[in-house]
């Protein structure tokens, strides 16, 4: 039920915006053949479950769990950048008060000496020595004005000894933030470390497995029927997703797209693998731990999962039946249902669903069928985001 109600909650929005121009009674007819293929596919999901070994179990779960807690690192070390931006703007103006506080006190020592040396001769006695009535309106005046501008100068000083404490207790409060994501970011580094360490093990029991066994093949043509079956699944579901319509057409972008991470192709569109028995549907592309992977066009995620052979894998739609595929990533930063745009960060590379080296698996499908990518991207400098 829960991949049921994911998919219909990202699929939603669409839909309503489908019945504002369409039938209502045909978008129910068409929102149920929706509902009743991610149930065959929830299904599939389940009989696959039960198929799996006990290590392939434990992988996908270790997986899963480092993309979580790169997920938490990189929104703690959002979040530690945020506030230490926060705390150099509160001591900047710190310093600026403290300088506005000097200026204050030097202005008020001035009058406070001027005040003194006035006082030296007596306030009446100097009105009445002036015999010109003028002189006498203008020494009234000059008195008043030094005694306002001292009372002016004391308030603002008063108010200014205010903003410090306030700042200070701010700068305080920030560093006590500060301190707690720095334990929290440690805390979940230390559980991505065993994470892996967990990895590491899991995954040499499994290919010792494997390579009893002698499965290996039979294991990559399950795989790649599973992603055909899932893709089938999500063709069916996603016939009515609308497109951006200040967006050029997926199909109108054959040679002017980018390859979604910056590396060296190693497996081409239909070159050989597994003993020359399987095909590679689609580019591996070498590339560092934790490289941005982008997304190629405008579109919609339709998958953001784990799914055996590939990985953590996530599947973007770009309408009229096109979609493309990212897998092997370390993190996955889009979840089902985001739109995402030409050039996005949608996941990191990574080395997940039993990979040793690290790097993408890329995809372009149209109505299924598998397309090779090089006629559609060209190669991706690290400079470039789209």
């Amino acid at each position: 039920m829960k991949v049921i109600l994911i998919l219909l909650t990202a699929f939603w929005p669409t839909l309503l915006f489908a019945a504002e121009v369409r039938d209502p009674a045909q978008l129910q007819k068409e929102l149920e053949v929706l509902e009743a293929e991610i149930q065959k596919f929830r299904d599939m999901l389940e009989r696959t479950q039960g198929e799996r070994s006990d290590l392939e179990s434990s992988l996908e779960v270790n997986e899963k769990d480092i993309n979580q807690i790169l997920n938490r690192i990189n929104s703690i070390q959002t979040d530690l950048k945020t506030g230490e931006d926060k705390l150099s703007s509160l001591s900047n103006e710190e310093k600026t008060f403290e300088r506005q506080k000097i200026a204050q006190q030097e202005q008020i020592a001035l009058q406070i000496r001027a005040a003194y040396e006035l006082g030296q001769q007596p306030y009446l006695k100097v009105l009445l020595n002036q015999e010109d009535p003028q002189k006498v309106e203008r020494m009234l005046s000059y008195f008043s004005h030094i005694t306002d501008a001292r009372r002016t100068e004391i308030k603002a000083y008063e108010s200014t000894i205010i903003q410090l404490a306030n700042l200070s207790q701010l700068i305080e409060q920030q560093n006590l933030v500060l301190l707690d994501q720095r334990v929290q970011l440690q805390t979940e580094q230390r559980g991505l470390f065993r994470a892996r360490k967990d990895k590491e093990r899991v995954l040499a029991l499994l290919n010792q497995e494997i390579k009893s066994t002698g499965d290996e093949l039979e294991q990559r043509m399950a795989d790649v029927q599973r992603l055909d079956e899932l893709l089938n699944r999500i063709t069916t579901g996603i016939v009515n997703l609308a497109s951006q319509t200040d967006t050029r057409p997926f199909a109108q972008m054959q040679g002017d797209l980018l390859l979604p991470v910056a590396g060296r192709v190693t497996q081409g569109f239909g070159s050989r693998r597994a003993d020359g028995k399987l095909r590679w549907n689609g580019l591996m592309i070498e590339a560092s731990e934790g490289d941005p992977v982008h997304s190629v066009h405008y579109g919609r995620v339709v998958f953001s999962d784990w799914l055996r052979g590939f990985g953590l894998l996530m599947i973007v739609s770009h309408g009229d039946g096109y979609m493309s595929l990212y897998g092997h990533n370390q993190v996955l930063y889009r979840e089902t249902g985001d739109w995402v745009t030409a050039g996005e960060t949608v996941a990191s590379v990574g080395n997940t669903g039993g990979q040793t080296g690290f790097g993408l698996y890329f995809e372009i499908r149209s109505a299924g069928k598998p397309f090779d990518p090089q006629l559609w991207c060209q190669a991706r400098s690290s400079s470039r985001a789209a």
